[in-house]
């Protein structure tokens, strides 16, 4: 089997198959994430992580985003839980969600959720941040975040703040185009508070991808080196995942696999993105062929 690349990806099949089984053992990624098209039932669920865990000598971790509120991949199971701007800034509150989501997640077999968000409220129309943010205060952010991965920790989940350096202040969607964020350090300094009050409490930081004018180079944030350096300036101790590589917003940037090699040689920890199986295979082989500080291995948090 090959060595653990510091990727994380999707799989194409919602059900365990000798297919599945020799696709991870070809790619072998640190993690895998998965979405609501792979959400049929509690029991279907357990199975699909099992399998996930069992097809090579190295267990993936699995990921869901589940923040709540328009996020919620749950809600393919039949939960209904709140998003972040519905819990009025309560951290006991934002607690409680998560202990809540957070057992759900580990009784069905995950060992990540890619939450909370930690950017600035108030989020600006069409940016997909709309009800995703606890506050425009960030003494606020940081309570409700805090509160966040102590809940889900309790529930023995890994918790990961998003989207570093803050994507508040953004005005396009970064799903489909690439944000401009103005400011200079001094004006960021409020965007990067929660990240570097929780910096040593989360165990995963999700990059953004944007246009920062703080930074010097005009790379998008989840490919540039001064992202990561900052973020370990700040304290941060765990690992640093790309937002979806797909996204529209780095689409320019080369291939998926040019995009999954520069992230990593920029410094993240792990490569993240959403495609089909046969592109990420494609993707994979980009990194190895990258040389070893993309292909590196990579170990559990």
């Amino acid at each position: 089997m090959a060595e653990t690349l510091p990727v994380w990806i999707t799989v194409d099949g919602a059900e365990p198959s000798p297919a599945l089984e020799a696709f991870l053992q070809e790619v072998s990624p640190y993690g895998v994430i998965l979405f609501a098209r792979h959400l049929k039932s509690p029991e279907q669920v357990r199975a699909l992580c099992a399998a996930l865990r069992a097809a090579g000598a190295a267990a993936p971790k699995i990921a869901l985003d589940q923040e709540g509120g328009r996020v919620s991949r749950l809600r393919e199971l039949g939960f209904a839980f709140p998003g972040a701007a519905e819990l009025g800034g309560d951290p006991g509150r934002a607690r409680a969600l998560a202990r809540e989501q957070g057992g759900a997640l580990a009784d069905l077999g995950f060992d990540v959720d890619f939450a909370p968000v930690a950017d600035l409220g108030p989020a600006a129309p069409g940016t997909g941040l709309e009800g995703r943010c606890y506050g425009d205060d960030p003494r606020t952010v940081t309570a409700c975040c805090a509160a966040f991965l102590e809940g889900l920790a309790a529930a023995g989940v890994a918790g990961c703040l998003k989207h570093f350096p803050g994507l508040g202040g953004s005005l396009v969607d970064s799903h489909r185009s690439l944000p401009r964020v103005s400011g200079d350090r001094t004006a960021r300094e409020p965007h990067l508070a929660p990240f570097a009050a929780l910096a040593a409490a989360a165990p995963y930081v999700m990059t953004a991808h944007g246009r920062y004018d703080f930074l010097a180079q005009a790379a998008p944030s989840s490919l540039n080196p001064e992202t990561y350096l900052l973020l370990r300036a700040l304290g941060f101790a765990g690992r640093s995942v790309t937002d979806d590589l797909n996204m529209g917003a780095v689409k320019g940037e080369g291939t998926l696999g040019e995009r999954a090699a520069a992230s990593l040689r920029a410094g993240a920890d792990l490569a993240l993105w959403v495609g089909p199986e046969r592109e990420t295979v494609e993707a994979c082989a980009a990194v190895r062929a990258a040389g070893p500080d993309c292909a590196r291995a990579t170990g559990g948090t």
